[in-house]
């Protein structure tokens, strides 16, 4: 049986939209943040994508009164050791406040670029909560398995930093190349797992 309204826990419209379709057999209706007029938002302090999803989607249920589903990632690299590893504070360096596209960006220039070329892989860590006003809880997570590149590519995406030294491995490509067709395909593979893992709590 379908719920009747679930909320994203986003005000990305693009986000919202995708969450929606992918929701199409689960939920009558998704809404995003912006449409229920919620202000305000929960200190994320959680120290793994899980800990952080269950944040934003207990602190929304309980503002909306609705089932909310919310996401958080963390990023994680083979060639570092685990202290070295960003994890959910990808825009932080060394435990220092968010930094700048260009900050960010030239520091994982550096350390891709010393790292051996065999090593230059890694993984994003993707966790999804659904949390009930009645404070139910149900997360789940999967991993998308990507690669790193030095040099960086010249291609630039403002606001998304990484994705000029990084990108899917079915691709070998940094993410900010990638063509129409090959993001269309990237999100369909992407979508296809999301949607399994959203049918385990939304089941």
């Amino acid at each position: 049986m379908k719920a009747e309204k679930f909320v994203i826990a986003s005000r990305n419209e693009a986000k919202i939209k995708r969450f929606g379709r992918l929701l199409s057999d689960l939920a009558i209706a998704v809404v995003g943040l912006d449409n229920l007029g919620v202000t305000g938002k929960p200190e994320e302090t959680g120290q793994t994508a899980e800990e952080n999803a269950e944040i934003k989607a207990r602190f929304y249920a309980d503002k909306t009164s609705l089932g909310v589903l919310s996401e958080d990632e963390s990023l994680f690299a083979d060639f570092l050791p685990p202290d070295k590893q960003p994890g959910v504070h990808v825009r932080r360096i060394g435990g220092r406040r968010e930094v700048s596209d260009k900050e960010l960006l030239d520091y994982w220039e550096q350390l891709v670029a010393q790292a051996p070329e065999e090593k230059r892989t890694g993984h994003w860590h993707i966790a999804y909560c659904l949390a009930t006003p009645e404070g139910e809880v149900h997360t789940v997570s999967l991993d998308h398995q990507i690669k790193f590149f030095s040099p960086s590519s010249g291609v630039r995406l403002p606001g998304w930093p990484m994705s000029s030294l990084q990108g899917p491995v079915d691709f070998d490509k940094p993410d900010s190349e990638l063509t129409p067709e090959e993001r269309k395909q990237k999100d369909q593979l992407a979508d296809g797992l999301i949607q399994e893992k959203l049918k385990v709590i939304f089941g």
